[in-house]
């Protein structure tokens, strides 16, 4: 890694080298039996430079010729990609726990065993034939950056992922529940009997008319259909480019006062907690919305010098659709995203409603226009709440709405949060909100 950094030095005006080393780990059950067992070890190096106001990038996973790498980075400069920054000087990171080397000894025999209890737990409370998978994923991450400013720093991680889902008799919808950490853990048996609770009352099919209800998204199904649209609105991207409907808002009510969204990096015990980004930059907890008002827009090194603005440390080597994070480009994105509990149990949610649909799971997330905050999907699954009790499960149902009027009609917010997707949520019930029924 010296001598790269050396020659790239010498040939550009400033580089930057990342280097990526993970362990990945994953097991699958399927109906409750084991069908995969997978290890994926990886590891690269990532080469940034500016020449000129350019910037240039590279990538390898081994280096036997760093000249060649140096030189494709050199030639990638053709493209003439402005460089509107520069690399971030070594400065004080806050310590973040975020590897528990006790995961190292975790064995795929000890996890299988682990996914065969649960399966013996669950199985004999499962009615219709309901099928159970399990998604285990356990590893431990390492990343290190240097540039030519003086910063050098890295960062080693640990995660243990485990995924109950239990399927509806012939279909895809599904009941699921998260455990996200960065030590390992047995899934709690309470959350396994809530998970097949919460599957028996939805057993029955149920019919409904279209029309205006209260809606209550749960933790799981937030981040798709409503969170993602707000992340993009939030965008520094998407600000310099024109493309956020709230690009002048800064400072301005948006949002139901019951609404305050904060990413938090520095969070310790989960696998994506960081104290600085792929760039290098310090991270810091970040508030995008308090009590409904937009406060910041989260940026990277490169947006934040086309805007003027200060790095915020939301650089990441990330995309929606996955990818090869050593070949990637750091754009902005959020690491550990929360919205702050209210005061209402889920329970007392559930029974206040007279009518009302509980949101699972979701299908199609990804249509509608994202960045307008337009989003339409369908209930994969959504039950139907009658009289404050859940009587069954919807077929072929579907919502759709706007997540910028969405989120100012907010009736309640559960009084916790829970490990979901993209970050932690607590469930939240909205007014008025369009489900249609084929």
């Amino acid at each position: 890694m010296e001598k790269l950094f050396d020659i790239a030095r010498r040939k550009s005006d400033s580089a930057e080298i990342y280097y990526l080393s993970y362990l990945k780990n994953s097991i699958e059950f399927e109906n409750s039996a084991l069908t995969r067992i997978e290890s994926t070890i990886q590891s690269g190096y990532c080469l940034r430079i500016i020449k000129g106001g350019y910037v240039g990038m590279s990538y390898t996973k081994n280096l036997l010729d760093r000249e060649g790498l140096v030189e494709n980075a050199l030639s990638s400069l053709k493209g003439k990609v402005k460089g509107a920054f520069s690399f971030p000087k070594s400065g004080n990171l806050k310590k973040v726990k975020t590897y528990d080397e006790s995961l190292n000894e975790l064995t795929s025999q000890r996890v299988i065993q682990d996914l065969k209890a649960v399966c013996n737990f669950v199985g004999p409370r499962l009615k219709a034939k309901g099928q159970l998978n399990l998604t285990a994923e356990f590893g431990s991450k390492l990343i290190k950056i240097v540039n030519s400013e003086g910063l050098s720093v890295e960062d080693r991680s640990s995660s243990y992922v485990l995924i109950p889902k239990i399927l509806f008799p012939n279909s895809y919808a599904s009941i699921v529940s998260l455990l996200n950490s960065t030590s390992y853990q047995t899934f709690p048996e309470q959350r396994l009997s809530k998970l097949v609770e919460l599957y028996t009352r939805a057993l029955p099919e149920v019919s409904l008319s279209s029309g205006k209800l209260p809606v209550i998204f749960s933790p799981h199904s937030l981040f798709a259909p409503l969170i993602w649209r707000i992340n993009a609105g939030t965008n520094a991207k998407s600000v310099y480019e024109d493309m956020s409907p709230i690009k002048d808002k800064v400072g301005e009510k948006i949002f139901s006062d019951q609404l305050t969204l904060i990413d938090d990096p520095h969070r310790e015990g989960r696998p994506d907690s960081r104290s600085f980004d792929d760039e290098g930059t310090s991270t810091t907890p970040y508030t995008l919305v308090e009590k409904g008002v937009l406060r910041e827009f989260y940026t990277n090194l490169n947006y934040a010098g086309k805007l003027g603005i200060k790095p915020t440390g939301h650089g990441f080597k990330r995309q929606m659709w996955g990818g090869d994070p050593i070949s990637l480009r750091p754009m902005p994105a959020l690491t550990n995203e929360m919205i702050l509990p209210g005061d209402e149990k889920f329970e007392n949610m559930i029974q206040k409603l007279n009518r009302g649909v509980l949101v699972v799971g979701g299908l199609g997330a990804h249509s509608g226009n994202i960045l307008n905050g337009d989003f339409s999907i369908g209930l994969n699954p959504g039950l139907y709440v009658e009289k404050g009790e859940i009587v069954g499960r919807l077929k072929d149902a579907m919502i759709a709405g706007n997540v910028y009027d969405l989120m100012k009609n907010i009736i309640s917010v559960e009084n916790k949060v829970h490990e979901s997707w993209g970050g932690c949520f607590p469930a939240m019930c909205f007014d008025e909100v369009q489900v249609s029924v084929g």
